[in-house]
């Protein structure tokens, strides 16, 4: 009886042990995405203190940020093969160590190239290492219904790190500096790395490494993203259809004003490339290889359809939350420590419905659908009454913050409830492809991130374009060579859709437009700002319709693993 004791003692402190070492593992990766997350978004409201201390434009600052998620996205089906072939703990910390180098380099870099080394390059790459190894490692770790808190928790955590992020950023930038934020990314990540080494087992590479691993997959699928994201980034500079300036490259004019735009051009290269590294896929398959990805996991309708609600459901308030910094920073002269504060609405609601949304599907009181199909609903209506707000003749500009409040809560219930996507996609995946499952998912989170503030500041941009040709040939004020020279400076200077009425007063004033006329171009892009900010939020608010559409189409119920795809011999 006695020997019986002490065994079910000792079990039960084996599974104490293994409990407690699950607990760390899930705080540590938990860390480690919501610094991953809050990085991106704490530079929203930076802008100005950026293009300052850089000595740069905002075009600039946002190619930055754009490259950063457009280098995440062409690696992360890389780096999670890298994870499955050599163990995702080690991938994980590799990764780490590569993503701390890189902010350090931007937290002491001068210039905007160490910002684009540092940020866009190396924490690029070792976010793409570490991101699709947290999500697989927490994925073996748990299962059942321990595993679908844990996954909506880690999407609450990168939600609730994206909605605060321009907070505690602002509040960094405005009584320190914004590299304060690169400074802590250093150091919290080399502690995470730190306990992961120490408290790391021996580790089994998942996959044979016999296997040759597939370069030209990695080259295509990174070369196929990446044309895509470009093809994105182009589109707020050149259009989406037409090419509204002179496309060069080296030096040499490709393609004239007047002519189809570089932007469908690049998009459809990516979409062929991309066709080309499916193709080749499927004939390693054949062949008994090892694929760098398997495609056919989009077979399955919950994964397909899950994954492409990620990507909208990261679209829409990436997006959104571009704009209202500019609004803020550039309309109502908000500082980025009041712009934060402004924002803090959003994680606050986010937190409140991302927790209600794991509670009541885990108790099976509510299906992935209709959380999905809810939050875009939200989504759509915060949109449409920031929209509203964007108009700064429409209220006091000192109460600005109070009026948006209504629609970023809705915008954070939104987001708080898609957070359970997540766990749909990965629930849906056998242990044998959740590797391929994991890398296909996060690279659609990425796609929709960078997607979002491209393509809201392509919105942006070209509604001011046409708005301020538009105020400026209705004007009385101006002389027709006034207006000649407006039109031609607003079309090679799309960065003045951020300037704010001093900007633009001190830019016409270079140009020699003094008096009566320089207060109706300032005039002007006052009202040309609100309405392009307008029409941008509501093309955010029609993306979150899109999402609405493609979110019915999840299945009803949980989702089942499916029986996984013959491996490579």
């Amino acid at each position: 009886m006695e020997r019986r004791n002490r065994a079910g003692r000792g079990g039960r402190q084996a599974g104490d042990g293994a409990s407690q070492a699950a607990r760390t593992l899930f705080v540590l990766l938990s860390a480690e995405n919501f610094l991953i997350n809050y990085t991106s978004t704490a530079m929203n409201v930076a802008l100005s203190e950026l293009v300052r201390d850089l000595d740069t434009s905002l075009t600039g600052v946002q190619s930055v940020i754009s490259l950063y998620a457009l280098v995440v996205a062409a690696c992360l089906i890389t780096g999670s093969k890298l994870g499955a072939r050599h163990g995702y703990r080690r991938t994980f910390v590799v990764g780490g160590e590569i993503f701390a180098l890189g902010a350090l380099i931007t937290t002491v870099g001068p210039t905007l190239p160490f910002m684009l080394l540092g940020w866009s390059v190396l924490q690029g790459v070792g976010v793409a290492l570490m991101l699709p190894a947290l999500v697989a490692l927490l994925t073996e770790t748990f299962s059942g219904a321990t595993r679908t808190k844990v996954l909506s928790s880690l999407g609450m955590t990168a939600g609730i790190a994206s909605g605060a992020g321009p907070v505690v950023g602002g509040l960094l930038t405005n009584y320190l500096s914004w590299r304060v934020s690169f400074l802590l990314s250093t150091v919290i990540t080399l502690a995470v790395v730190l306990l992961m080494r120490r408290t790391a087992g021996a580790e089994r590479p998942r996959q044979r490494l016999e296997q040759r691993f597939d370069i030209l997959g990695a080259v295509l699928s990174a070369v196929g993203f990446g044309l895509l994201v470009v093809a994105t980034l182009m589109a707020g500079r050149y259009g989406l259809l037409e090419d509204r300036q002179d496309f060069e490259v080296l030096g040499a004019t490709v393609l004239h004003r007047g002519q189809v735009s570089p932007v469908p051009l690049l998009a459809g290269a990516g979409l062929v490339v991309l066709a080309v590294f499916a193709g080749w896929e499927h004939r390693l398959i054949r062949r008994g290889r090892d694929p760098l990805v398997r495609l056919s996991v989009l077979h399955d309708r919950t994964i397909r359809v899950g994954t492409l609600t990620l990507v909208m459901q990261i679209l829409v308030p990436s997006g959104l939350l571009f704009l209202v910094p500019v609004f803020l920073q550039t309309t109502a002269g908000f500082d980025a420590l009041r712009s934060g504060i402004t924002l803090i609405a959003v994680p606050v609601a986010l937190t409140v419905a991302a927790s209600a949304a794991a509670r009541l599907i885990g108790s099976g009181r509510m299906t992935h659908r209709t959380a999905q199909t809810g939050a875009f609903l939200f989504m759509a209506a915060g949109c449409v009454a920031i929209a509203f707000m964007f108009d700064p003749h429409r209220q006091d500009v000192s109460a600005v913050g109070l009026a948006l409040a209504p629609g970023l809560l809705l915008v954070g219930l939104g987001r708080g409830m898609a957070t359970t996507a997540t766990d749909l996609v990965q629930s849906a995946a056998p242990a044998e492809e959740v590797s391929d499952v994991t890398g296909l998912s996060r690279t659609a989170t990425y796609l929709g991130s960078s997607f979002g503030v491209a393509l809201a500041g392509a919105f942006m941009t070209t509604a001011l374009l046409f708005a301020f040709e538009a105020g400026a040939d209705d004007s009385d004020v101006l002389t027709s060579g006034q207006k000649h020279l407006v039109t031609r400076t607003v079309e090679h200077q799309v960065q003045i859709s951020a300037a704010t009425d001093d900007a633009m007063r001190a830019k016409v004033a270079a140009r020699g437009v003094r008096g009566a006329a320089a207060d109706d171009l300032v005039r002007i892009n006052a009202r040309a700002r609100g309405q392009a900010l307008t029409l941008a939020a509501l093309g955010m608010g029609a993306l979150a319709v899109v999402g609405f559409l493609v979110a019915l189409r999840i299945p009803r119920g949980l989702p089942r693993p499916r029986q996984p795809s013959r491996a490579p011999g």
